[in-house]
């Protein structure tokens, strides 16, 4: 039996969400407070928790708006024309929810968790599940199920009427103040009164709530056909889930005795049989040396003449019925079981020395405590239920490395034999799980997250037709392998080129200039230009507002702007993006038009960036920086001798040729930026080094990536 999806409608930020299961283990990954953990205590709660506990805070804000705007009105006219409480039902509830319609306009939209689950038809004993079944298609092997919350009307109307005169009297107490402001304009007294609407509209709406109940169904694939469980009991026999929470109660201090790692050890023993047997003997094991000792003689006896004196007198108020008082001594298997956890402690055997529970650290105790309760799960699996365990964010305390070895351990050891869902804000849990694994929760709006299949993505590129989509699987596969899986946290991502941009742009996050972004989290993802295009779908599928700072990289011999505009780009991004709204192929003089018209900013999502005639017609991101640090175009000329002058006051570090074309040059000699950085080509950090360590980011930043800065903290 797997479970293959939950779908959630209506809750918190959720609007509509599908959560999909791998056969395995799935990754769900994203940043805090995005809602991982809202998922897995909605899932607990349907499916294990023995209180259903549901509140206006897990109704989306703009549903209960929606619903209060409505019905407000309906309340107001009823209780401020006098009726009566016997009238609730018939004259007020009847407004809101119709005792015969179905459909009811005023009914409010709340939580609705659609669960699909699939078998096996060879290998599954589906015993359990054969009352739901609503499809009789042989070929289809699922079952579907719906749980909600529904309005009791009934309840509804016994609220309301105890609530009866706290409405009525809110009522009444606006309409007098309304009457007040009418007579006297008195600002604050309209205040007070928008603020008790607001705590009445807040009544009215805790009321309904408090009048919902838990609701499941079995249904058919479109959720359409539906009946309804007898008791909730019956829906949740059917699944067997094992929640590991995120806040594990370690402790690494020396003086704890909570004993938690060998405890959960002897709890794992209960599903095994030669120990239980042993468990049942023991009782009487330990009675037999206690009786041949006649201990138990020994405490009554002197523990009851003690008492004597005490029983003869209370014996005098209860004309002597007080019976004799004894001592029996009962172990009980219980007794056993809870006696060898509190005497029982883990140590390590490290070289003829034996340290304690504590004495690895958290990390390490957390791992094994991880391990040793997802051990006791896997004992208790009934393949006859839907068995699926939750583990929430195991990466805390866990070192990166360790954080690898256990996530790559859990997808190895679980391959398609039990499934499993993990949610983490680790880099490195979802570098080592990669995409195919992968479920991503962002947020998208205020009180509004969305969650992403990314092995959707993947699946639909490896069977493309397209040789290109083909190969971008394999991109995205290696892409995360390298480490940039941090992109599915980001708010925000630049992509750049190479280690220059790199350190110029790690510095000017520190600049208050571009405060605003340094206070995001933003993706630093290093690419080259021929590859920065294959991030497009993925940055589309996540919607995360990107920056691509690339260099237009026209023909390098090109040095006069007549030539330079003519020139074509070699740069793959550039001509990709270009080529989604025009069919030529551009000119540099067409992508300076390109730029001109906002028609590099692409949905207002993506950004290519690169340098204009601004920057001086450069090519590269120096040739942009010395361009504009002295006020020269590329196709400019200085004397070698002027340029030994600016490199002396300027105390940036880049070279001077010496020759040209293989010809010496003299003092006199002309030489252009590109001349120059031709023969610092090779030292490129060390010149990005001097402009930071001189404070000259700010000053010399080229103005296509100052813009492309700009757009991103808007």
């Amino acid at each position: 039996m797997k479970l293959e999806s939950i779908t959630v409608e209506n809750y918190r930020q959720f609007e509509k969400v599908k959560l999909t299961f791998d056969d395995s283990i799935t990754i769900l990954a994203g940043a805090n407070n995005s809602g991982k953990t809202s998922l897995i205590t909605l899932i607990k709660n349907i499916f294990s928790s023995e209180k259903n506990n549901y509140s206006t805070s897990d109704i989306p804000a703009k549903n209960i708006k929606e619903w209060i705007d409505g019905v407000y009105p309906i309340f107001h006219d009823y209780f401020i024309t006098g009726k009566t409480v016997d009238s609730v039902d018939k004259e007020l509830v009847e407004r809101v929810i119709p005792k015969y319609e179905k459909n009811s306009s005023n009914l409010m939209d709340t939580i609705n968790v659609k669960i699909h689950v699939s078998y096996n038809a060879e290998v599954d004993d589906i015993k359990l599940f054969a009352d739901y079944i609503m499809d009789l298609d042989e070929d289809k092997s699922d079952f579907y199920f719906m749980f909600k919350y529904e309005i009791m009307r009934t309840i509804f109307v016994r609220v309301i009427m105890k609530n009866f005169l706290k409405i009525k009297s809110r009522f009444e107490e606006i309409e007098e103040d309304k009457e007040k402001v009418r007579l006297l304009s008195d600002a604050k007294l309209e205040n007070n009164i928008l603020m008790k609407e607001r705590y009445l509209r807040q009544l009215i709406v805790n009321l309904y709530v408090e009048s919902m109940i838990p609701t499941v169904y079995f249904c058919d694939s479109e959720y359409r056909n539906k009946c309804k469980f007898e008791e909730f009991k019956e829906f949740r026999q059917l699944f067997n889930l094992c929640f590991i929470k995120a806040s594990r109660p370690l402790d690494d201090d020396t003086s704890d005795r909570s004993h938690l790692l060998s405890k959960q050890m002897i709890r794992m023993l209960k599903s095994d049989d030669s120990w239980n047997e042993l468990i049942k003997r023991l009782p009487d094991e330990l009675l037999r040396p206690i009786q041949e000792k006649e201990i138990d003689k020994t405490v009554r006896d002197t523990s009851l003449t003690s008492l004597k004196d005490t029983i003869t007198a209370l014996e005098e108020t209860n004309g002597g019925k007080s019976g004799e008082l004894m001592l029996d001594m009962q172990i009980t298997e219980d007794d056993i079981s809870e006696l060898l956890q509190r005497i029982t402690t883990a140590t390590y055997n490290v070289n003829g020395y034996y340290l304690g529970e504590s004495s690895q650290g958290l990390g390490y105790s957390n791992l094994i405590y991880i391990h040793l309760q997802l051990k006791e799960y896997e004992k208790n699996i009934d393949r006859s239920r839907v068995n699926i365990f939750f583990l929430e964010e195991p990466e805390s305390h866990m070192h990166p490395q360790m954080q690898q070895v256990f996530i790559k351990y859990l997808l190895d050891y679980y391959q398609n034999e039990l499934q499993g869902l993990i949610t983490t804000h680790s880099n490195e849990i979802v570098r080592v799980a990669g995409i195919s694994h992968l479920r991503v929760i962002r947020h998208v709006g205020e009180f509004k997250s969305n969650l992403y299949d990314l092995s959707l993505l993947l699946k639909k590129l490896k069977e493309s037709s397209a040789l290109s989509d083909r190969e971008l699987a394999n991109f995205f596969d290696w892409f995360f392998e390298i480490g940039y899986s941090e992109i599915v946290f980001a708010d925000k991502a630049i992509f750049y080129e190479g280690d220059t941009e790199r350190l110029l742009i790690r510095k000017a996050m520190t600049l208050d200039k571009y405060k605003k972004l340094n206070q995001q989290y933003i993706a630093f993802i290093q690419v080259g230009g021929a590859y920065a295009k294959n991030y497009e779908k993925l940055i589309r599928l996540l919607g995360i507002k990107s920056l691509i700072i690339t260099d237009i990289d026209y023909e390098k011999e090109k040095i006069k702007v007549n030539e330079i505009k003519e020139s074509k780009t070699t740069n793959a991004t550039i001509k990709h993006f270009y080529s989604l709204n025009q069919s030529n192929k551009p000119t540099v003089s067409d992508l300076y038009v390109w730029t001109d018209a906002n028609e590099n900013i692409v949905d207002n999502l993506i950004f290519i960036c690169f340098q204009g005639e601004k920057d001086g017609y450069a090519r590269t991101l120096e040739e942009a920086m010395l361009s504009k640090h002295f006020s020269m175009n590329v196709c400019d000329t200085d004397k070698k001798q002027k340029w030994k002058e600016k490199q002396k006051s300027s105390k940036l570090y880049f070279s001077i040729p010496n020759k040209k074309d293989g010809n010496s040059l003299s003092k006199d000699s002309e030489l252009s930026i590109r001349d120059i950085l031709s023969s610092t080509v090779k030292s490129k950090t060390d010149f990005m080094y001097s402009v930071i360590l001189n404070g000259y980011v700010e000053m010399m930043m080229p103005e296509y990536i100052d813009g492309g800065l700009k757009w991103l903290m808007e």
